[in-house]
């Protein structure tokens, strides 16, 4: 079962790379790329939390959005390849 706190982290890493994300008014997050379209929606309370989930992570992957977030050692290692 995904966790509210598993949903939480995912928007933040989202929002964090320049992701929209909104809330209509019955409650679902509207996931939305950098350019403005429309990606994928969570509702507020999902009745298989876990699926939708997981379905919204990978929706926000075939867009894109890396997922799982880089390791501190992987942006390291990225900042130090840019550099060069």
């Amino acid at each position: 079962m995904a966790d509210e706190d598993d949903i939480e982290k995912l928007i933040a890493w989202a929002v964090a790379n320049g992701w929209t994300i909104r809330v209509d008014n019955k409650g679902y997050r509207r996931f939305y790329e950098p350019n403005g379209e429309f990606v994928v929606k969570y509702p507020n309370t999902p009745s298989r939390s876990r699926r939708r989930y997981l379905d919204v992570k990978t929706a926000l992957k075939r867009n894109g959005l890396e997922i799982p977030p880089p390791s501190k050692a992987e942006l390291r290692r990225r900042a130090r390849t840019e550099d060069t």
